[in-house]
Formats: structure tokens, sequence, C-alpha cells
């Protein structure tokens, strides 16, 4: 086989992405709740995407303000 799924994933030669079926649009959120879902859904990815906390860093600060806005750097 050139490739196989496994656990969401695709495992190809010298490459993994993810099921297509798994990727989704996600709407800008409005609430704390919906960044930790955001979060939590990446965490998994998080291995094959490098640099991931510090991509995710501002998205992280934002679950632990009280007051928060969406910025650009999110």
């Amino acid at each position: 086989m050139e490739e196989i799924p496994i656990l969401g994933v695709i495992v190809g030669k010298r490459q993994v992405w993810m099921e297509q079926d798994k990727v989704k649009e996600w709407k800008t959120p409005t609430k704390i709740k919906e960044v930790k879902s955001f979060l939590g859904f990446v965490n998994f990815y998080q291995r094959f995407i490098q640099n991931f906390s510090y991509i995710a860093k501002p998205l992280n600060n934002l679950k632990e303000k009280k007051k928060w806005k969406w910025k650009e750097e999110h």
C-alpha cells in the first residue's frame, strides 16, 4: 500500500496528514470555551506541526484572560 489510515491520520511515504473528513471549518471564537474546544482538537496534531507551542501561544493566552478580545495575532 502507498498509504494507510490510522487513528484519524493518513500515513504515506515520508508523509503524514489528516484524513479529509476530519478537517472542518472553524469559526472565529467568541468565547473562551470555543478557544478551548479548538485547542483541544488541534492538540492531537501538535506532533505534526513544527513550532506548535509558539504558534498556539496567543490562543493559550486567551484562555487565561477574564476580558479578552480577538485580535489579528490570534
